[in-house]
């Protein structure tokens, strides 16, 4: 099986909207990556966080045709598109709701984060609050919180809730001596991923990452399910349809 390009759902790609990006050079750093690693369309969701000092729409936007211009030098087919990574609190649907803060690629689809050590309880009512409000919540890097670590029942409650789960492509590379990695292969075999994005920040620690977690994915997987995660999916939430 092979795929043409890929989609990344989650990038911290815009120079200076928040602890991604530094600067127009970091980016275009990034992009090369991303190139080398065949992704050709990115979700750029820097961070909304209620209360911070959060870049206003007018400039995200801005600030995203500006790397939009220098992305089609590298790929005249690459698209960069426009959201918000949201950290859950109180207010976030508000901000939502009001248009300060942003869905996927102006899709109904939400990536929202919470707190590491956020308990099951909080995370499974924030979700529900989402789906409530209309929006089809996708729980940002599944693999950080530690209520749903070795938890497998908690991820199949939070999928029957309504909710769609991300997990990070970084954390499906490793060996099988690499006992998280094998875990994290092991939730995406058993269909509980719905998405895999890079959640990339910079060139070296945290880069843009997918055509090396495919093929290790891959070797694994049912081709079907591979094609369901990495092509399918992110073309629903660009096409604004549900999974």
């Amino acid at each position: 099986m092979q795929a043409d390009s890929f989609t990344d759902i989650h990038s911290h790609i815009l120079p200076g909207a928040d602890d991604g990006s530094g600067s127009m050079e970091q980016t275009l750093k990034m992009l090369l990556i991303a190139k080398q690693q065949r992704i050709k369309t990115i979700i750029a969701t820097p961070h909304y966080v209620c209360g911070a000092n959060n870049k206003q729409v007018a400039r995200l936007l801005e600030i995203k045709e500006q790397v939009q211009k220098e992305a089609v030098k590298f790929d005249r087919e690459f698209r960069i598109f426009l959201g918000n990574e949201l950290y859950y609190s109180e207010d976030i649907l508000e901000a939502l709701n009001t248009g300060k803060a942003l869905t996927l690629a102006g899709s109904r689809y939400a990536l929202i984060e919470f707190p590491a050590g956020e308990t099951y309880q909080t995370l499974y009512r924030g979700l529900g609050e989402f789906i409530l409000a209309g929006y089809a919540p996708i729980l940002a890097h599944v693999e950080r919180y530690r209520c749903l670590k070795e938890e497998e029942e908690r991820i199949e409650e939070i999928i029957k809730l309504g909710a769609y789960i991300q997990i990070n492509s970084g954390s499906l590379l490793g060996g099988f001596l690499n006992r998280e990695a094998a875990y994290h292969r092991k939730l995406v075999k058993k269909g509980l991923i719905h998405f895999i994005a890079s959640d990339c920040h910079d060139t070296d620690y945290r880069p843009p990452q997918m055509e090396d977690t495919f093929k290790t994915v891959l070797k694994c997987i049912d081709n079907r399910l591979v094609n369901q995660i990495f092509l399918d999916n992110p073309a629903k939430i660009l096409e604004n349809k549900y999974i």
